[in-house]
Order: structure tokens, then C-alpha cells, then sequence
């Protein structure tokens, strides 16, 4: 009966590990590339500053690279 507590145990840990690994690789992922974006924003030249046509966009352009990403991640 130990065995089957300590392997159900292990398991349940093991997928804690699993789940924060994924969540802090998708949050690094994703802190990268937003700041990207904003970095090409800006080597466009389209922009200057961090005013509210910028926020516009960037909100626009950030749901796109999104969708981008899901597309190329589904082929």
C-alpha cells in the first residue's frame, strides 16, 4: 500500500513540476515576445513614442501575432 501512496504522490509531483515548468517557459515566451513587438513598432518608424495611437496598434498587432503563432503551431 506504500507504494501505490508514494507513486500517486510522486505523480501529483511530478505534474506540479510539469505544470510550473510550462507555465513559466509560456510567460517567458510570451514577456519576449511582446517586447519584440514593441521593438519592431518602433524600428518601423511608424512610431515615436508610447502615446495612445501606439497602445492602439500595439494592441492590434499583439492579437495578431498571436493568432500567427496559433497557425504556425497547428501545422
Amino acid at each position: 500500500m506504500a507504494y501505490n501512496q508514494d507513486n500517486t504522490m510522486s505523480k501529483v509531483t511530478q505534474q506540479r513540476i510539469i505544470d510550473k515548468v510550462v507555465d513559466e517557459t509560456v510567460d517567458t515566451l510570451l514577456d519576449k515576445v511582446y517586447e519584440e513587438l514593441e521593438y519592431y513598432m518602433y524600428e518601423s518608424g511608424n512610431y515615436d513614442e508610447s502615446d495612445d495611437e501606439f497602445m492602439e496598434d500595439y494592441k492590434v498587432m499583439e492579437l495578431e501575432v498571436v493568432k500567427e503563432l496559433y497557425n504556425r503551431i497547428k501545422k
